[in-house]
């Protein structure tokens, strides 16, 4: 199955390929943030999740894919592949969002304990 019909067409695993690439890209980029305060790390965590929706919302693309009639002839072991592949990202998901909350529950314990009026940057 290709995405387009003229030149530069791409095929859709080609296409979850490369997006799940930039994904990584991202996320390790996002990862790489230095988040001195609480706040910093909620944002993060935030950020972290955000990307792994986008790889779940990738592997979903090419599961769709794999059980198409374009995919015929396609091992079933692609597709249940993929769908291991959106289950784990989102567990991940799940992972970042407690991690978030926390952060941001904890940040604004402190900012109560300490009588600031927001939370620091």
């Amino acid at each position: 199955m290709d995405t387009g019909t003229g030149a530069g067409a791409v095929s859709v695993p080609e296409m979850v390929r490369r997006g799940l690439g930039r994904t990584e890209r991202a996320r390790r980029q996002a990862s790489s943030v230095q988040a001195g305060s609480l706040a910093a790390r909620a944002r993060k965590m935030a950020r972290v999740a955000e990307l792994y929706e986008r790889e779940a919302r990738w592997w979903r693309v090419l599961v769709e894919h794999s059980y198409s009639p374009a995919a015929c002839g396609l091992p079933l072991v692609y597709g249940r592949a993929a769908i291991a592949a959106e289950a784990s990202a989102r567990a991940r998901v799940r992972t970042y969002r407690e991690l978030e909350a926390d952060y941001w529950r904890r940040s604004l314990a402190v900012a109560s304990d300490t009588g600031l009026s927001g939370v620091a940057a």
